[in-house]
């Protein structure tokens, strides 16, 4: 598991709403989509859930990192 604090969390989704919403907006997307459940909800789902499949990739490489040091 990748072992930083909540506050840093916290500030990486931040920044990564602000960039998909950026993006978004240059594409012709709707600002208010972003503030919601397909945007903010989304982001958080991807990054917390131990269900995601990004989550869990980063989880599985760290395991293989960590043996590796064995």
């Amino acid at each position: 598991m990748v072992r930083i604090g909540d506050n840093t969390k916290a500030a990486i989704m931040t920044r990564g709403v602000a960039e998909i919403s950026r993006l978004g907006l240059a594409m012709g997307a709707r600002p208010e989509t972003f503030a919601g459940l397909s945007g903010m909800g989304d982001l958080i789902v991807t990054c917390m859930s131990r269900h995601s499949r990004n989550n869990t990739l980063v989880n599985r490489s760290e395991k293989v990192k960590s043996l590796k040091k064995f």
